[in-house]
């Protein structure tokens, strides 16, 4: 499954550059001469959205790096992109788009973070039982031993 996910990153990561270098990606989505009308009304949040896309599938398949090289490289790549495309005569390397390109970074990288938290969370309720919490010393053991009740004295009428 690892695997898979590693293979859907580099397709898209080889996929964003293709469309982020040619010279008029809109004609790679266009459907008879004409473009989706929600791709057009999707173009303002285009970096954001694919950035963002490609940041959840990074983080999504744990490379073996640290998550800031992950998070650095991404980075360092949105960059690269809109300094490319300055080479290409219609295109143009504009600020704004490495922005939304690192907005949508660090919104998945965000949101990938909060989904590994509450996983680690469920994870930990899962094997700690229902909710009670792991004693952590030797003398939390000993104090939850010795704070037990009995059946008489958990009786209402004791």
């Amino acid at each position: 499954m690892q695997g898979l996910m590693r293979l859907a990153c580099l397709f898209y990561l080889i996929l964003l550059t293709t469309l982020l270098l040619a010279a008029n990606p809109w004609r790679f989505v266009f459907v008879h001469g004409e473009a989706l009308g929600i791709l057009h009304s999707l173009d303002p949040f285009a970096h954001f959205l694919s950035f963002g896309v490609l940041a959840t599938l990074a983080f999504g398949t744990r490379w073996p790096a640290p998550r800031w090289a992950v998070f650095l490289f991404l980075g360092v790549y949105a960059g690269a992109t809109e300094l490319l495309q300055w080479l290409m005569p219609p295109r143009a390397a504009e600020w704004s788009d490495w922005l939304r390109d690192l907005a949508g970074i660090g919104t998945a990288a965000g949101l990938c973070w909060g989904a590994t938290v509450l996983a680690d969370l469920a994870r930990r309720v899962r094997r700690s039982g229902a909710h009670v919490r792991q004693p952590l010393e030797e003398w939390e053991v000993l104090q939850s031993v010795l704070s037990r009740t009995t059946a008489r004295d958990q009786s209402w009428w004791a």
